[in-house]
């Protein structure tokens, strides 16, 4: 099975084995899971830019 990625728009990271279930939608970290509600960054080790958009889309 190929690795998924993230569901949180724009962000480009592959769930890992700490991958949060929310939904039946796969997420890398809790603020993306949350949608960065609270601007939370996304946890990702890679400088993913993903609570930036998202803070951008509200």
């Amino acid at each position: 099975m190929p690795d998924q990625t993230c569901a949180c728009p724009h962000c480009k990271c592959v769930l890992g084995v700490d991958a949060i279930m929310k939904d039946g939608k796969g997420y890398c970290c809790q603020g993306c899971a949350e949608h960065h509600l609270h601007g939370e960054p996304c946890a990702a080790a890679n400088d993913c830019e993903c609570a930036k958009s998202a803070a951008n889309a509200n």
